[in-house]
């Protein structure tokens, strides 16, 4: 099946003939926004991931966060897409487990 999508996409190939293709990612950066529900919960959860700001566990990575109203906004600048990813992967999950704890504790 994979065979057959590849002819599909990229035509046919002799036999021994490789395809090459070539990727390199040199740095990544993203900036994310996400609307809270109120300026109290984007600067409620700015205040408590700040301190990730300044003591991350890899250099690859560094990130900035800020309230805007009632938006979080975050951007990540990275090293490469591994970096990146990883550093999106972990601000998401805390923002969601804060927003999520805040809800519950505010009776939402």
């Amino acid at each position: 099946m994979m065979g057959r999508r590849l002819v599909r996409e990229y035509g046919s190939f002799q036999s021994g003939e490789i395809p090459t293709m070539s990727l390199r990612v040199v740095s990544g950066r993203t900036v994310i926004e996400m609307d809270m529900g109120s300026s109290d919960m984007a600067q409620t959860i700015f205040s408590a991931l700040q301190p990730e700001t300044e003591s991350v566990p890899s250099e690859r990575a560094t990130t900035t966060i800020h309230a805007d109203g009632s938006k979080l906004v975050i951007e990540i600048l990275a090293e490469d897409l591994t970096a990146l990813r990883a550093a999106m992967n972990s601000f998401l999950a805390w923002i969601s487990g804060a927003k999520r704890a805040l809800e519950y504790v505010n009776g939402h």
